[in-house]
Order: structure tokens, then sequence, then C-alpha cells
């Protein structure tokens, strides 16, 4: 299905790889973390894992998160059965019903949107807590697309962005693939998760869930090196048409480049033809606001303290930048 005229294949040099193994190293300490704090609650039973989540370490390190959140909200309403459920998913996720794809475990849910919690102190976006409840509204259709979605990812070079950062989705409205309010997000406060608007193509899915696995990823890799930004550092960024905070803007050159690499794999596959058509145009939209950022991509850069970090973005950067003549000239 796929030319191999668009190599994305991440770089496997020591120091990019050392990267992620930080982020694991991070990881494993931040479960640690909440698991000690779960420990305080009385007779919160034992703070190991088990299950799918023992072996997978982002499963792991989302579901903590989800687990996390759901304490809390029941402490503050006296709601003790449902503490002893929420501690319970640590130790079996059966009844979340996850589901294998070629990226490895993930929970699929599709609430109805009037349900999602609305808390500026949690995120600045509507976000779904997993429970057996919330994954019992996706069908066999939504985990069936998810998983082709993810296989198209794997099978595009994508494998370890979706793998390492894609364990929860929840899926929001229908769209077709022409409509322009299209709505994604992730949340540091629920890593691994992705809420998205979706598409009946599975092509466009897989767009949206690299995406948004980008953003996680970047999300840990800046808080596993402890990079952080002066307050006054801002750049233009032209897929917003606005100045953004240095993390902001970072955070779009590198879910973009990654973005755009997959449309340009897409646009050369053997897909239908107006598939492969608007995959190449939104390849030649994110390359063109990529070419104007370059200047500023280039001094933000400097920011990230972490040098092989800083190439990690590059890289991907000038991937795109580097298809730009070739794939303008197909169109």
């Amino acid at each position: 299905m796929w030319e191999n005229t668009v190599d994305v294949s991440e770089p496997t040099s020591t120091p990019y790889e050392s990267l992620w193994r930080t982020v694991d190293q991070h990881r494993v300490a931040k479960v640690a973390r909440i698991d000690e704090m779960l420990a305080l609650i009385p007779d919160a039973g034992d703070a190991g894992w088990a299950g799918t989540a023992a072996s997978d370490l982002p499963l792991r390190y989302g579901l903590a998160h989800h687990v996390l959140e759901s304490v809390q909200r029941a402490a503050e309403t006296g709601d003790v059965p449902g503490m002893r459920r929420a501690l319970r998913l640590r130790s079996s996720q059966d009844s979340l019903r996850p589901i294998g794809t070629a990226a490895g475990p993930v929970l699929v849910a599709h609430p109805d949107e009037a349900s999602l919690i609305d808390d500026q102190q949690l995120s600045r976006t509507p976000v779904a807590v997993v429970d057996p409840d919330v994954c019992a509204t996706a069908d066999e259709r939504d985990r069936r697309l998810i998983q082709a979605a993810l296989a198209m990812a794997v099978e595009a070079d994508f494998g370890p962005t979706v793998s390492r950062n894609c364990r929860v989705v929840v899926l929001l409205q229908r769209r077709t693939m022409h409509d322009t309010d299209v709505r994604s997000w992730t949340t540091s406060a629920l890593p691994t998760t992705v809420h998205l608007d979706y598409f009946d193509e599975h092509y466009f899915v897989a767009r949206d869930l690299i995406h948004e696995a980008a953003h996680t990823a970047m999300n840990d890799l800046l808080a596993a090196h402890d990079v952080s930004f002066p307050d006054d550092a801002s750049y233009y960024a032209p897929w917003r048409q606005m100045k953004r905070p240095a993390f902001g803007f970072l955070h779009g050159v590198w879910a973009f480049s990654h973005v755009a690499l997959f449309c340009a794999r897409l646009a050369e596959a053997e897909v239908p033809r107006e598939v492969a058509a608007m995959a190449r145009a939104m390849y030649l939209k994110h390359a063109e606001e990529l070419s104007a950022a370059r200047d500023d991509a280039d001094r933000a850069l400097q920011l990230i303290t972490e040098p092989a970090l800083a190439d990690a973005v590059r890289w991907y950067r000038d991937q795109v930048l580097d298809l730009q003549s070739s794939m303008a000239g197909s169109a």
C-alpha cells in the first residue's frame, strides 16, 4: 500500500533513544507517586497493578491519571463505593473493554458530549474520565475504526508515536472529510488520552491520532528533561495566525511536522483518489506554514536545553521541508 518515497522512520541514534528512556523513567516515577497518594486512602487495597496495564507502561501511565481523577471526584461527594470501583481498575481493566491494536492495547469511548467533565482546574477543554460505563458507550464499529486507524499509523511508520502515546480514545462528533470545524485535543492532566471528532474514513482518524499522540509525546519529553521556557518568549505561529508562547509554538512545530509527514505518505499510498488529493493538500498547507515559521523555529529551538530533543524537533521539521519541492511538483 505504501510507497517508499517518503522516509518518516524515527532517527535511531543513541541520543534519540535516550530521550525515550528518560520519558519512560519519568512515567514510571509519576505512576509511583500516584500510587503513593492512593495508598493513603483507608482500605485502598493493594497498590500493585495487574491485568493489561501491568505490562503496558503507556496504558498504566494514562489510566493512573484517570483513576486518580475518579477517586478525587468520588471523595469530594463522599462516594465511597465509587472510590473503590475506581481503585479496582488498577488490578483489572477487563470492565473497560480494552481492544488489541497494532499500536498496543487501547480503551475506546464514545460518550454523549453533554456528559464530559467541564472543569477548568482539570483541563481547559471538556474531558471524559474513563470508567466501565464510559467505555461501554463505544460500539464495535467505533472499536474497529480505531483499530483500522492505528494499523494505518503503524504501517505509515508512526508506530512508535502512537504506541507510546495513544491508549485512550474518546470519540466525539462524526464529521465528513470536507468539514472545517473538526476538533481534537489532549491534556497533560490525562496523558495518552485523545479526544477527537472523527471521520468514517480511518485515514483521517489516523492523522488525528498521530497529531494528538505527538502532543502527548512533547508534553512528556519536555517534562522528563526539565525543559522550561522564559515567559516573555513568543513566536508567530502561521497555523494559528497569532503569536504563541515558546511552549505552544514548539508544540505546533512538532505536531504539525508529524501530521505533514503522515499526509505526505498518505498522498503517495494506494488509497482512494479523493483521499490522496486531500492528503496532498494538507501536506502542502502544513509544509508552507512550517516553512514560514522556519527562522522563528530555529530561534525557539535554542531555548530547549536538552540538545537531543532540539535535534529531534528539528529533524522532523526538516523532513517536511525537504519534501516540499517534490510534493508541490507532483500536485
